[in-house]
């Protein structure tokens, strides 16, 4: 199984987001999948144009030259796509939508209706068929989630696949503040990725842990009480340096 993992976040490789993704990559090859891992953040991606060259003129073909012709390939040779999206405003980041915006290149201009009655678009080339999402936000609640997981399925969807799992972890601005408390989460990512190597999918089991909160809402307000200490204090520099320039 090859697997490409896509991380959105403008964090790149420090965030939360990273250290799951490494985590899921870890198990993915356990089980015997290869992986590569992209980083937005240290791409250069420009949205899409809407010039549908890449329907009409140039099938398949994207018109921009940018890091996409790096990405392209790997997308056209994957069975798993993956991709690491921290909620931002409720959905993905900018640089991750823009992405998904370019993968339009993947389609033909022509319609037709899927199993569903859906209207849709022919593939010129394959996407891959098998999606994940691993996900963090910075809020407690898993309801947080909801808007991400519902596009990334619909565009699964949309693109000829399936989203076989969600991995989403809660209280990213908690986590932060105490690393530690990451860890049995982390491992039981590892444990998800061995299992969709080897079998396909993420067992029930391990995917119903995954989904607990690594904390209860009174230990995160308790951890995100000290980002909010923080803030205070820069925030009071801040105000003092602009009192002493004037």
């Amino acid at each position: 199984m090859r697997t490409l993992i896509i991380n959105g976040s403008a964090r790149g490789a420090k965030g939360v987001t990273a250290k799951m993704g490494r985590a899921l990559a870890e198990g993915l090859v356990l089980g015997g999948a290869s992986v590569d891992s992209l980083f937005v953040a240290d791409m250069n991606i420009a949205p899409c144009t809407a010039c549908l060259s890449c329907m009409h003129l140039n099938p398949g073909q994207c018109a921009q030259r940018d890091d996409m012709d790096v990405m392209l390939p790997l997308l056209k040779q994957a069975d798993l796509l993956v991709w690491a999206a921290p909620v931002y405003t409720d959905t993905m980041s900018a640089q991750l939508k823009a992405v998904m915006d370019r993968t339009i290149c993947s389609r033909q201009p022509f319609l037709y209706s899927d199993a569903a009655g859906l209207t849709r678009h022919p593939m010129t080339w394959a996407m891959p068929q098998k999606v994940m999402l691993i996900s963090t936000c910075s809020f407690p609640e898993p309801v947080t989630f909801e808007p991400l997981v519902a596009t990334i399925r619909a565009q699964a969807i949309n693109l000829g696949g399936r989203c076989i799992a969600e991995l989403c972890v809660p209280g990213s601005l908690a986590i932060q503040m105490e690393p530690s408390v990451l860890e049995p989460h982390l491992a039981l990512i590892t444990q998800a990725g061995l299992e969709v190597a080897q079998e396909g999918r993420v067992r029930p089991g391990t995917l119903a842990a995954i989904k607990r909160p690594p904390f209860s809402v009174d230990r995160y307000r308790e951890l995100a009480g000290r980002y909010e200490q923080w803030c205070r204090k820069k925030q009071a520099k801040m105000a003092e340096k602009r009192e002493q320039e004037t």
